[in-house]
């Protein structure tokens, strides 16, 4: 097993999903159904992968039975269906692709690649990532993949938070853990899922844009204006720019995010920059959104060839049959999708009424209760829903907020909604359906920490970006004059991420996660203890423990608060432990616990008894300044 055994598995995944995509092959293109293919493809490699690692945890044995479950699924779709894989169509379709087409997927695969060449960086023994935003969730991830990969995680339990169900869309992780476990290197088990799902979405938001405006330049303008999002942070970019000496050295440094972090400076005072760029602040950081954005991009689009085309009911049926199959697996692979498609599947119904709906709630509903079942045995939903006004403009007026965040896109986005000859009637009766994605967030709580709404408001911008693409299409093939408010336009709308897109791409934002003793430490820890131990140590964002596998008795607070888990209890719990005696050991029993990690960090926060440690327990790891003391319980 290697990254040629990783590539070839992925490889069949998704020729299964081309195939499963080429079921409703009458209604979508051949590009629609590679790239369609491809998302649908590692969906299935990630559910199938997990239910047999399920059954017998993650080795050799279940990586080939899962290779052996795709291998009959692309036989049977091969046998049952009258669909080929039409090589010669798809090389025709490559051949018949115009320069500015080629020139378009190439400019974006270069920079996908490289963007996501960096998430995981191994030099000189090191961990380091980029971006900045990268380094506070990365861990996180590295503790879910280890845990699946190393530890044994089945059934998954919160690996930062022994004894928990773990309720988190984890479908992602698990999928770089069955690289891992294949024999891929870490860099190749994240980039091989990372850059095939960005680059499928770029596809997917390119075609359901030319099937709602019916041009080719919008559709091609509504990857770029959804990708680099960002507010009016530019301006920030001036000021700095206009104080500095060397501008390339300027330009290869930028100080500062301009889309996150930032406060702009207004003539009605200072308004928090919130709205964040979906590649350096949702994409790479928030890894499930690598499924949830191109699936619900396809949802969309399957919609839309239903009830805003031409379709027969027999058609229409079928492809909401699909549609509602595709939202059923969402919630494991990103939750808030899930949520979001079925909010704007009840509002479509009113805008679309029709009983053709069954075919589509069926089969999601049927899929996802389940799911949704575990999912709800946490106590985050008890923080849902409550009111919250304005999502995070903190004491901004609202309508400031969303002026220095969004406002050229709120603007253009009126244009085609109530005027005429920008896109079809039923195109802006099909919106409505999606208003709700910008509305709720605004209102209510949908997640325990409020900037976690955007994960709601992210789907809003997803459909609304082929809206703002057909106003600056329309300008482009206007005059002189309205293309050059056009471009300017467009530069207004994704300056300010293209920035952070560049400051993701500099030396600024590369950033030492895990230094190489500590790797030594943990390859040490992983090596000296069983998969499923439980281990006590210092709940900082970045411990030894996230590339160990193994299980953690606390981790980051941070991380712990953003899923609505209570820690306070087990907190103190944590301080008592490493003070020692009766009360740590009567803990230690109760809790389970097999290890307890003595390093600087807990020796400059926790003040463990070292002595005392050393007296009652022996020492199965001692390098680096960490000790791993085996307990005795």
């Amino acid at each position: 097993m290697g990254p040629l055994f990783v590539l070839l598995i992925t490889f069949l995944a998704v020729s299964d999903g081309f195939l499963l995509a080429s079921l409703v092959k009458k209604h979508l293109s051949l590009w629609e159904r590679l790239c369609a293919g491809a998302v649908i493809g590692l969906a299935l490699l990630a559910w199938i992968g997990f239910l047999t690692a399920f059954v017998g945890g993650l080795n050799p044995t279940t990586i080939i039975t899962t290779v052996f479950i795709l291998a009959a699924i692309l036989v049977t779709l091969r046998r049952v269906s009258p669909n080929r894989v039409e090589f010669d169509k798809i090389r025709a379709s490559v051949s018949r692709l115009d320069r500015g087409g080629m020139l378009y997927y190439g400019l974006w695969a270069l920079l996908l690649a490289w963007l996501f060449s960096r998430v995981v960086m191994f030099e000189g023994g090191g961990l380091e990532t980029s971006p900045l935003n990268n380094y506070g969730d990365l861990p996180f991830h590295l503790s879910v993949i280890t845990s699946f990969a190393w530890g044994d995680n089945f059934p998954p339990q919160n690996p930062i938070f022994a004894g928990y169900r773990f309720t988190y869309p984890f479908l992602v992780d698990f999928l770089t853990a069955f690289n891992l476990g294949a024999g891929a290197g870490w860099r190749v088990a994240f980039f091989v899922e990372n850059f095939i799902l960005a680059i499928s979405l770029v596809g997917l938001i390119e075609m359901l844009a030319f099937r709602l405006t019916g041009s080719r330049l919008a559709a091609r303008l509504a990857p770029v204006i959804f990708l680099f999002n960002g507010g009016f942070g530019f301006l920030i970019f001036f000021r700095d720019l206009a104080s500095s000496h060397n501008l390339f050295e300027f330009l290869g440094h930028l100080p500062r995010s301009y889309t996150m972090n930032a406060e702009l400076t207004t003539p009605f005072g200072q308004v928090p920059l919130q709205w964040g760029n979906v590649f350096t602040t949702l994409l790479i950081p928030q890894r499930s959104l690598l499924f949830g954005l191109p699936f619900v991009a396809l949802i969309l689009t399957l919609w839309w060839i239903a009830f805003g085309e031409k379709t027969e009911t027999r058609d229409r049926r079928r492809l909401l049959i699909f549609a509602g199959v595709l939202a059923g697996t969402l919630p494991m692979l990103h939750a808030h999708g899930f949520f979001s498609v079925m909010i704007a599947s009840a509002a479509l119904v009113f805008v679309f009424w029709s009983l053709d709906w069954i075919a589509f709630f069926v089969p999601a509903i049927a899929l996802a209760a389940p799911q949704a079942l575990y999912l709800s045995g946490t106590p985050v939903r008890n923080q849902l829903f409550k009111p919250h006004w304005a999502w995070v403009a903190g004491e901004s007026p609202a309508i400031l907020f969303w002026f220095a965040n969004a406002g050229v896109f709120l603007l253009l986005l009126i244009a085609p909604l109530v005027g005429r000859g920008l896109v079809e009637a039923r195109a802006r009766r099909f919106y409505l359906g999606f208003i709700l994605w910008f509305v709720l967030p605004n209102v209510v709580f949908l997640a325990p920490w409020p900037w976690d709404n955007i994960k709601v408001l992210v789907y809003w911008s997803l459909a609304s970006s082929p809206f703002v693409a057909a106003v600056l299409s329309d300008g482009f093939r206007r005059g002189i004059m309205w293309r050059v408010a056009s471009a300017t336009l467009l530069v207004v709308l994704i300056l300010s991420g293209v920035l952070d897109v560049v400051r993701a791409l500099s030396p600024v934002e590369k950033a030492l996660l895990i230094d190489p003793q500590k790797r030594e430490v943990a390859d040490l820890i992983r090596s000296t203890t069983e998969p499923r131990a439980l281990i006590v140590h210092a709940p900082i964002h970045n411990s030894v423990l996230c590339l160990t596998g193994r299980q953690s008795f606390m981790g980051y607070p941070g991380h712990l608060w953003t899923h609505g888990i209570d820690y306070s209890a087990r907190e103190l719990d944590l301080q008592t432990i490493y003070r020692g005696g009766p009360s740590a050991k009567q803990l230690i029993a109760q809790y389970g616990i097999d290890y307890v990690l003595v390093g600087p960090v807990e020796r400059e926060t926790l003040k463990p008894d070292e002595a005392l440690l050393a007296a009652e327990y022996p020492i199965v790891v001692d390098h680096a300044g960490h000790r791993l003391y085996r307990v005795e319980r």
